[in-house]
């Protein structure tokens, strides 16, 4: 992914409401790209988007700018 701190595109389908244990914010398990590369990576959402993915359910379409925060795992946080 290069440096950390670059800005990515990502888009992918929302497979699961879940955080690993250093993330201590709203976070969802995404199947999908970044920068055009296949990659399952958490995504870490502001409260409002959060609770729009669980209104929604597994299974919806998300995409959107983000920066890379962690590349393993790999966590991206929405911007």
């Amino acid at each position: 992914m290069g440096d950390l701190k670059n800005h990515v595109y990502y888009e992918g389908v929302v497979i699961g409401v879940e955080q690993p244990e250093e993330v201590g914010e709203p976070c969802i398990l995404v199947h999908g790209r970044i920068n055009d590369k296949d990659a399952e990576f958490y995504l870490i959402l502001d409260a409002a988007s959060y609770h729009e993915v669980l209104r929604l359910g597994i299974g919806q379409q998300v995409s959107g700018r983000g920066v890379v925060e962690s590349t393993s795992p790999l966590i991206v946080r929405k911007i």
